[in-house]
C-alpha cells in the first residue's frame, strides 16, 4: 500500500485518539513494517482490547455498558465474517 495512504491512516488513527499501542503498530507499517508483521500486531491488539472491554462491562455504567457492548458485537460481527471469508 502506498505510503501517503499508510501515512492518512496514521494521522486519522491520532485524530481518533488510538491508544499509543495501536497508533504505533500503524506507524511501524506506515515505515515499512512488513504486513504479516503488522497483521500480527493489529490482532493481538484487538484480540488484547476485546478481552479488556469484557472484563471492564461489570464496571460500568448503563449508557457506558450499551455502547461498549454494541462495539464487542460490531467487532464480533466483522471479525466472523472475515473468518466465514476466508
Amino acid at each position: 500500500m502506498d505510503r501517503d495512504i499508510r501515512t492518512e491512516i496514521y494521522l486519522a488513527f491520532i485524530l481518533l485518539g488510538a491508544e499509543p499501542m495501536l497508533a504505533s503498530a500503524v506507524a511501524a507499517w506506515r515505515d515499512g513494517l512488513d504486513d504479516k508483521d503488522t497483521l500480527a500486531d493489529l490482532r493481538n491488539w484487538n484480540e488484547a482490547k476485546l478481552l479488556e472491554l469484557k472484563e471492564w462491562l461489570p464496571t460500568m455504567t448503563e449508557g457506558e455498558l450499551e455502547a461498549v457492548q454494541q462495539r464487542i458485537r460490531q467487532y464480533e460481527e466483522a471479525r466472523h465474517a472475515l473468518e466465514q471469508a476466508a
